[in-house]
């Protein structure tokens, strides 16, 4: 009768464990992070480092996965925001007046500019929601250039890893997309007009506010787009990692689980 060593043990128990579905998600993840060895490449040369991966087709899988998942989620964040009553309906995303006006609103409300408080708010968030597409071609260019090195980051990272890194490298291009369209829409829309008058009126009436003459009305209407975007882009993220139902694809389905 032949007993088996226990390096066949070992080895026998390792190929049983990462045959089942309930830890297929853990091993890959392991893979990534390189405290695995790949048992189905060569041996590494005596001076290789020894915590190193080799780069083989199961993390290609993972980073073209990670980037199926991410063109995905990014492409519904960006319709969502740039829908209709995208910000305007979207407490999580929806822009609110700036500052001290945004602090008084019921109190301006309470002295009869109601209407221009309504106008003044509508008008930024039709302003965001116009240059909301404007970040599709940039976000999934930056999706594209990802190499497998930052999906090895993302998928051992936090649950928000992938908009993190996104939002890096793609957050200014997209900033400088917005603004030239956010800056036409308030003009078509008298975003100036409304915010004067507003601002006019207020400080005539509820103490304490002074001081907005100066204030970069493009500027913060783009940032707040921009945050919208990416707030989108996290729960899309956080959809993917956590519900089973939003892996769409056999390949998400395998990197991510079933």
């Amino acid at each position: 009768m032949n007993i088996p060593t226990r390096a066949g043990l070992f080895t026998a128990l390792l190929a049983l464990t990462f045959s089942t579905s309930a830890l297929a998600q853990g091993s890959w993840t392991e893979r990534l992070k390189g405290t695995v060895p790949d048992f189905s490449t060569e041996p590494a040369e005596p001076d290789a480092a020894p915590d190193t991966v080799p780069l083989d087709a199961e993390h290609q899988t993972l980073a073209a996965g990670l980037k199926e998942a991410l063109v995905k989620g990014a492409q519904r964040a960006i319709e969502t925001a740039g829908a209709s009553d995208g910000f305007m309906d979207n407490a999580q995303i929806r822009i609110p007046m700036p500052g001290p006006l945004d602090t008084a609103s019921s109190l301006l409300r309470g002295v009869g500019l109601g209407r221009q408080v309504d106008e003044f708010e509508e008008s930024m968030n039709r302003a965001a929601e116009k240059a909301a597409p404007q970040a599709e071609e940039i976000m999934l260019q930056a999706i594209r250039d990802m190499s497998i090195e930052d999906a090895r980051g993302i998928l051992v990272g936090p649950a928000d890893g992938a908009t993190r890194f996104l939002r890096r490298r793609a957050g200014e291009p997209i900033a400088e997309a917005f603004r030239p369209i956010v800056s036409e829409s308030m003009q078509e829309t008298d975003v100036t007009r409304a915010y004067t008058e507003l601002t006019e009126q207020a400080g005539n009436r509820v103490p304490g506010i002074a001081g907005l003459d100066d204030f970069d009305l493009t500027e913060y209407v783009t940032n707040q787009a921009l945050d919208g975007v990416f707030t989108l882009l996290a729960e899309e993220e956080r959809r993917i990692r956590e519900n089973p139902a939003a892996r769409t694809t056999d390949l998400l389905k395998e990197v991510f689980g079933n």
